[in-house]
């Protein structure tokens, strides 16, 4: 039975999660009639996340790509300090895949789109590059995907796990504390939100995502400092760590 939440301080929440949202916002006057926007950020969030619990945590909407075998991106997010992420930034700037074709390749191995309804490369330009544009490092479509490629070579969580001899498994769990350290020790000892699936009827907890903040030059920050999410991982339970099955049964 799950007892305590993990001891990070908690400072707002903030939803981010595969929704489709309409919100009208661009970087123009013309909503003023609709109330004003706040669209600048303060740091990032950059989130990696395991397919697999993904998928038994989603259903059979999700496909795993046979080509897809460690930790996928999920996300960029630029956000602000204590207030819900700026998002939609600009509706007038359209998702166009052919601006990142030369990045294809790269993306469909590791920001992959697993949900049979939705393109996810198209939701997170839309609802969270839009709102990088104040940064020249993610200004733009090609800039902000292939810094979110660059940061998954850099922070991969896939081997930070596999060095401490945390691997995939159907029948191993893992210690939180084994699972934490494991990280924390390869993203300078700061703190980051390890986020968890609980299986109720198995009564079991799936590690679902990685959640590191990040400056505006891409370094490492306190994410205790500035945000906690839902779903947690408990500090009280064993971790599973489940092996792709690339067809949902």
């Amino acid at each position: 039975m799950r007892k305590s939440l993990p001891s990070l301080v908690v400072f707002f929440v903030a939803l981010f999660v595969y929704t489709e949202q309409k919100q009208g916002a661009n970087f123009t006057s013309k909503n003023a009639t609709l109330g004003s926007k706040d669209d600048h950020f303060d740091f990032m969030v950059y989130t990696q996340q395991w397919p697999e619990t993904f998928r038994l945590q989603t259903g059979p909407e999700v496909q795993i790509p046979k080509n897809v075998t460690g930790w996928t991106i999920h996300g960029l997010w630029p956000s602000q300090i204590k207030k819900e992420a700026p998002n939609f930034c600009n509706s007038s700037w359209t998702f166009n895949e052919s601006l990142i074709h030369d990045l294809g390749p790269q993306l469909s191995l590791y920001w992959p789109n697993m949900l049979k309804t939705n393109n996810l490369w198209a939701h997170e330009w839309t609802k969270h590059g839009t709102c990088g544009a104040p940064l020249a490092a993610i200004h733009g479509e090609h800039n902000y995907f292939a810094t979110g490629l660059r940061l998954n070579a850099k922070y991969n969580i896939t081997e930070m796990l596999a060095t401490n001899n945390i691997m995939p498994s159907a029948n191993k769990a893992y210690a939180y504390k084994d699972v934490e350290g494991a990280i924390r020790k390869n993203v300078n000892n700061m703190s980051f939100v390890m986020q968890c699936y609980w299986d109720k009827k198995a009564k079991k907890q799936y590690i679902s995502q990685v959640m590191l903040c990040l400056d505006k030059q891409f370094g490492l920050l306190e994410c205790d400092k500035y945000l906690s999410e839902g779903d947690l991982c408990w500090n009280t339970e064993t971790i599973q760590y489940p092996p792709f099955q690339y067809d949902f049964n």
